[in-house]
């Protein structure tokens, strides 16, 4: 081949290279400067060619609350592939946040049992939003290339913290409509809302079932929350069930309401939602399933993208596990916050906001917070906590503290729990006194299980469970005697304490039963104790487990990811080591004891993990769980 033919080529091939690169994907710049912050649209080629009329609009509204926006779209190949280009702009631009518009591949991901409720494979844009979670590629589905299956990596942090927030926008598709058109539909309305938003002052709370005092702690975190509420007796609409009757019906007319901002349901029957056409800027599904976006029509997706003008939906991909009051921090969205830097606070991996996330309610509150939500300096935080008047604002600041790792913080939790009337500031306190160990979370626990609020009462009571030091036992029992009128705190109890030795118990109950003085019959009431506490299927957990059925051995070591039996600990790693068991046995074991992260016993977790690891007389796939067990509880 002549020189100049091989020159040629390599021209060719360089020009081809280069048109590649740039077809990788195309980004439209912000119109307004980037100072401190941006924001993305990432779509796919197609529904920008279809919908780039209304992207770009979208684009200009957001803008206009002065929120540099960038328009990246390419037909992304795989979830990797985009979350490096996140991570750039994150680095080189300042990203806060994303909306994914269209078809985005979507990330399955598996062996992240400590982090949520199952182990089956969820639906989850953590792997695209959290930055320090790794994750290791299995496989990309054959019936559905969208989907792409991933374990969490074997070294990954062991909890959530994202980095950027984000939300979908993905037709829920029935084959008949058009799913260009649906995308179109959405943005039209979303640039209306923003010219026609006000301040929160219309709020609905449903809950389908729930003790009446646990209501009660419910509406008075809201009330907190949103003082602006309780001005009238409309604009606070709280729903309950119960056996006399059922207000679905009346739920539905409220979602139709124009003037609505805020609608938190709990325990929902979703259904028929293309009929509902819903109105309110803003949904919180608290605990329903409804949010699996790797179905066609799911939900969440019909409520935000059928008829109606709603804008917002937070739900979960799967049942999802009660890691904080589902409320928390809500009120800073009166306080300047959009909807995204809210929801980015409370993320755990199947929780997902479904439409705009840059939405912000006009303030309505003394205290603004937005100057603080991407403040570094401690020194300014504490400062402004030092000034602010409202409950919420001090339970933001405080979480905002806990999150920059400030020296000082059990200090200030302690007096802020011990002088504050505000439940909400209170339950901040307790939230982030379970994120330490030591003195001072044994001596808020010590206080919050007495706390006038039950929801204070229940979140000492459940983190009590996920450590299991024998040391509790007395609260816990003595938190029976004293709450006969709270339902919700004696089921709470009642599972707390599935998770410690049954003799221990009894006597510690023999002693505190005798001196109890709000019992007519102490026996009675003893016994009646006993007769609710010792029986049900998480006794039967080890007689599950060291029984020579594997099904049964397999119902017991699952049972262990909802009960966390700390006085067997030994017992479970004596079983994990027995090369005589079946592997899956043993690694199934493995992945149990990862979900006791918080134990008093993780010590011994720990250790023996570390021997596990390297013993080469173990299979390689029990040494790599070992490592991921040891990881996920360090």
């Amino acid at each position: 081949m002549k020189a100049s033919h091989k020159l040629f080529l390599f021209v060719l091939v360089s020009c081809l290279s280069i048109l590649n690169t740039v077809r990788a994907q195309e980004i439209i710049s912000p119109t307004i400067e980037i100072a401190d912050r941006s924001f993305a649209i990432i779509t796919d080629r197609s529904t920008f060619e279809k919908c780039q009329k209304e992207i770009l609009a979208y684009r200009d509204i957001v803008e206009s609350e002065l929120l540099p926006t960038l328009i990246v779209y390419h037909d992304w190949k795989s979830p990797e592939q985009l979350k490096k280009e996140l991570q750039r702009l994150y680095e080189t631009v300042k990203i806060e946040g994303v909306i994914f518009i269209g078809d985005i591949p979507i990330p399955m991901v598996l062996k992240a049992q400590h982090l949520t409720n199952v182990s089956t494979a969820i639906p989850s844009d953590r792997f695209y939003d959290d930055f320090g979670l790794t994750f290791d590629f299995l496989e990309q589905s054959k019936t559905n290339p969208q989907l792409f299956f991933y374990n969490l990596g074997i070294s990954s942090p062991n909890r959530i913290r994202s980095t950027i927030y984000s939300a979908r926008l993905k037709p829920a598709t029935d084959g008949d409509t058009d799913k260009y058109q649906q995308i179109n539909t959405y943005l039209n309305k979303a640039i209306q809302a923003r010219l026609n938003k006000d301040s929160i002052d219309q709020v609905m709370s449903y809950v389908a079932y729930q003790p009446l005092s646990a209501w009660s702690s419910h509406s008075n975190f809201l009330e907190e929350q949103f003082p602006q509420i309780l001005k009238t007796s409309t604009q606070f609409q709280n729903y309950k069930d119960d056996k006399q009757r059922t207000l679905q019906n009346e739920t539905i007319n409220q979602f139709r309401r124009r003037d609505l901002d805020i609608a938190f349901i709990r325990q929902y029957p979703l259904s028929n939602v293309a009929s509902i056409y819903p109105n309110v800027t803003f949904t919180i599904f608290a605990d329903d399933p409804i949010g699996n976006f790797s179905e066609g029509q799911y939900s969440a997706g019909q409520f935000t993208m059928g008829k109606g003008s709603t804008l917002t939906v937070l739900a979960n991909t799967v049942q999802p596990t009660p890691h904080r009051h589902p409320t928390y921090l809500i009120g800073s969205l009166g306080m300047g916050l959009n909807i995204g830097q809210w929801s980015k606070l409370n993320n755990t991996l199947e929780s997902h906001l479904f439409g705009d996330p840059t939405f912000a309610f006009s303030i309505n509150s003394t205290d603004t917070l937005t100057r603080y939500v991407h403040e570094g300096g401690t020194k300014k935080l504490v400062e402004a906590l030092s000034k602010s008047k409202s409950p919420e604002a001090q339970s933001f600041l405080l979480n905002q503290l806990y999150l920059h790792n400030y020296e000082g913080l059990s200090k200030l939790i302690t007096q802020y729990y011990d002088n504050s009337n505000y439940a909400t500031v209170r339950y901040t306190c307790i939230h982030l006194a379970d994120r330490q160990e030591g003195e001072t979370r044994s001596v808020l626990f010590a206080k919050g299980i007495k706390d006038t609020d039950e929801s204070i009462r229940q979140e000492v009571i459940n983190a009590i469970s996920r450590i299991g030091d024998p040391i509790f036992i007395p609260a816990l029992v003595d938190a029976y005697i004293e709450n006969q009128h709270a339902e919700g705190i004696l089921s709470a109890i009642n599972m707390a304490l599935y998770a410690f030795n049954k003799d221990l118990i009894k006597n510690i109950a023999e002693q505190r039963f005798m001196t109890a003085n709000n019992f007519i019959d102490n026996v009675k009431a003893k016994e009646s104790f006993y007769e609710n506490q010792f029986k049900g299927i998480y006794l039967e957990i080890d007689k599950n487990i060291f029984d020579t059925k594997p099904a049964s051995q397999r119902q017991g070591i699952s049972d262990l990811r909802t009960i966390h039996y700390h006085p067997s600990i030994t017992r479970y790693l004596e079983f994990v080591r027995n090369s005589k068991m079946p592997i899956d046995l043993r690694i199934a074991m493995l992945e149990s004891l990862s979900c006791f992260g918080d134990s008093y016993r993780k010590q011994e977790i720990i250790a023996a993990c570390k021997e596990l690891m390297v013993d080469t007389r173990h299979s390689k796939r029990l040494r790599d769980e070992a490592r991921r067990t040891l990881n996920n509880i360090n």
